[in-house]
């Protein structure tokens, strides 16, 4: 059961796909926040070392935009939607996992407003991915499979998004494997020789890092409307030295105990203006 209901979803996306078809130079990217905990108090990697694959926000109930995820939730409208009702009646852990497709091969992945790492797919499971311009929090109308990407690689690239919502949204269909899916694991250099890398090298894949986050309050009041100025203030109380990185913003929900839905603005503005994209 379980192929006939990845095939029908990726077919309905296939007679979706517009433009010629050819091969593409990119990988997908899942972007997360390293240093969070699962809705049992496990640390992520810890879970997902545990687990041996990567979940979809049905099975964990967590995800890092919005918490839709449930039957008859938004998430689960669209998924009915966009896939012809091919997982209404499945196991969650059937449904697809969310990325993005790394177009412009990011050093921090392709979609860095999900979290400060993130794990490099492997291109076989490009051929089990379908994907869509804009994210699907925007109701796009434009989908793909993977061999008829380009068409949504031109819209991209002749859109003019903010850069944090500049991708290309990727739903992986089937299980995602560390040990047969995962190319490698980029992190945040200021996890250096914490828990954090300890877990990470736990997951027998490849740990890399990439040049690593890091914004300034000084910078972030040049911006005031970007997400708000009572954001910038609870920069400026979580702040070392006058700057902030992805570890004080994670701690700032997992040990000071912060609402993450206002944690997640401060990231934004670290992912948006604190890595020279």
């Amino acid at each position: 059961m379980s192929n006939n209901v990845i095939e029908r979803a990726i077919e309905t996306i296939r007679l979706k796909s517009q433009g010629a078809c050819g091969e593409i130079d990119s990988f997908v990217t899942i972007n997360f926040h390293p240093d969070r905990f699962t809705k049992d108090n496990v640390p992520l990697l810890v879970a997902i070392a545990e687990a041996g694959c990567l979940k979809s926000q049905f099975e964990t109930g967590t995800s890092n935009g919005g918490l839709s995820a449930f039957s008859g939730g938004e998430r689960w409208l669209w998924e009915q939607r966009v896939f012809d009702g091919a997982y209404d009646n499945a196991a969650n852990a059937l449904r697809p996992k969310y990325g993005a497709l790394n177009f412009r091969h990011y050093e921090t992945g392709a979609s860095p407003r999900f979290g400060s790492a993130y794990f490099k797919l492997k291109r076989h499971t490009l051929t089990r991915t379908t994907f869509c311009y804009p994210d699907s929090y925007f109701e796009p109308n434009d989908f793909a499979v993977s061999s008829h990407l380009q068409s949504l690689i031109d819209k991209a690239n002749s859109a003019s998004e903010d850069l944090l919502d500049d991708y290309i949204e990727a739903h992986i269909h089937g299980e995602i494997s560390l040990k047969n899916d995962i190319e490698c694991l980029v992190l945040d250099p200021i996890y250096r020789a914490t828990e954090i890398e300890l877990q990470a090298n736990a997951l027998g894949v490849p740990v890399e890092w990439h040049q690593g986050f890091t914004l300034s309050i000084k910078t972030m009041q040049k911006y005031p409307n970007y997400r708000g100025q009572q954001f910038i203030e609870l920069a400026k109380q979580l702040a070392l030295n006058e700057e902030i990185n992805a570890k004080i913003v994670g701690e700032a929900v997992t040990k000071l105990g912060y609402d993450e839905q206002d944690v997640k603005k401060v990231w934004h503005y670290l992912a948006r203006f604190g890595y020279p994209l």
